[in-house]
């Protein structure tokens, strides 16, 4: 029975040793996948290839769990009898586990060297990225440099050539220059040969001219002097001839201005007359009249739709004829008004001002000539009371032949 229990310790034992080379070289391989996928799939640009990833924590607890296993099934039918473990399985076991944390470790080296080295790609990456971006700029600039040296060179030949053209336009102009100066010279010289042969001439002309002229001037002067005389006896002769006319004119222009001012202060005095004939009940244009008194003459009658016919027996009537003879005797008549009629519409201010005036109808020649009789006019005697100013502040006056 003792024997069973040992051979079935060592098939155990046997078992757990397998199952330990099956489990380090599923690690290995899936390390080895591991690191094929992370080498050719950096970029994204290969086949990915699929790995087996074991948990070597998980793999440890196994690996303990069978220990354990192995030591219940070892040491169950001899606990009895306290067996001690076995100093070689112990080693062996030990052995393992060293080995186990040696592959541990190894795995994570395996990993920082990964990492480190997908770090050092990507670090390279962007360091090509850096030098690609550089070149890119410095062909660029070398472009640009390139263009505008293309562009210099462009202007510099333009500027040459406009240099070039300027110069050759420029000798052309001194030469054409030096040219005209030649012929300019040579005309001056004979412009002054030409010069002193006149002013020779000139000379001799004009020594005999200035005898000549002389002898002229001496004829003039004599004959000046006796002119100076003449005249200025003509000239008394004139200012007393002048004088007696400007003495003769002053009288006439004073006889007329006394002549005329009487017969501005006759008509006055008439106005007045007729005016005050008119308030004391007398007519404009009749026989004289008595001042104060109340028979007076038939005066005439005033016509004109406007004014009414005056019949000398009522103050507006009278007035309606001051105001039309006032104007009439301004209006200009010509035969060739015969059969025409002007009306003239005018406005008068409490003064008699005539402040405005406008033709109603009629012919043009007619209507002219009443307008500047109006015009002339401008001023009438004011009327009597404000009642017949009201009645005749705008009346319509007819001008015709009659």
């Amino acid at each position: 029975m003792r024997n069973n229990q040992r051979n079935n310790g060592i098939g155990a034992f046997a078992i757990s040793i397998i199952l330990h080379i099956i489990l380090f070289g599923l690690l290995i391989l899936g390390s080895l996948y591991y690191k094929v996928e992370i080498m050719g799939g950096g970029e994204g640009d290969g086949d990915v290839i699929s790995a087996v990833m074991v948990d070597t924590g998980s793999a440890a607890q196994e690996w303990g769990r069978l220990q354990q296993q192995k030591k219940g099934q070892v040491d169950k039918p001899t606990q009895p009898q306290q067996k001690e473990p076995d100093p070689q399985e112990q080693k062996q076991a030990q052995l393992e586990e060293q080995k186990r944390q040696q592959e541990l470790e190894r795995q994570k080296q395996l990993e920082k060297q990964r990492e480190q080295e997908r770090q050092r790609q990507l670090e390279l990456k962007k360091q090509q990225e850096q030098l690609a971006e550089q070149q890119r700029q410095r062909e660029e600039q070398a472009r640009i440099a390139l263009e505008k040296q293309k562009q210099l060179e462009a202007k510099a030949k333009q500027e040459a050539e406009a240099a070039k053209l300027k110069a050759e336009a420029e000798a052309k102009r001194l030469a054409a220059q030096a040219k005209k100066a030649e012929e300019e010279a040579k005309a001056a010289e004979q412009v002054k040969k030409a010069k002193e042969q006149a002013e020779k001439e000139a000379k001799l002309k004009a020594e005999k001219a200035a005898a000549e002229a002389k002898a002229k001037a001496d004829a003039e002067q004599k004959a000046k002097a006796e002119k100076a005389k003449a005249d200025a006896a003509a000239k008394a002769k004139a200012d007393a001839d002048a004088k007696a006319k400007a003495e003769a004119k002053a009288k006439a222009d004073k006889a007329k201005a006394e002549a005329k001012a009487k017969a501005e202060a006759d008509k006055r005095r008439a106005q007045q007359s007729a005016l005050d004939d008119f308030i004391n009940g007398g007519d404009i244009g009749g026989g004289s009249a008595k001042v104060g008194g109340n028979a007076n003459k038939k005066g005439s009658q005033g016509n004109g739709a406007g004014l009414g016919a005056g019949d000398g027996g009522k103050t507006g009537d009278r007035y309606a004829g001051v105001i039309k003879k006032e104007i009439q005797r301004r209006f200009l008549k010509d035969p060739s008004f015969a059969g025409k009629t002007c009306r003239i519409k005018i406005q008068l201010e409490r003064d008699g001002t005539i402040s405005n005036y406008q033709r109603i109808s009629g012919p043009d020649d007619i209507c002219s000539a009443a307008m500047s009789a109006v015009a002339r006019t401008k001023k009438v005697p004011a009327a009597p009371s404000d009642a017949i100013y009201n009645k005749y502040r705008t009346p319509i006056i007819d001008f015709d032949l009659k």
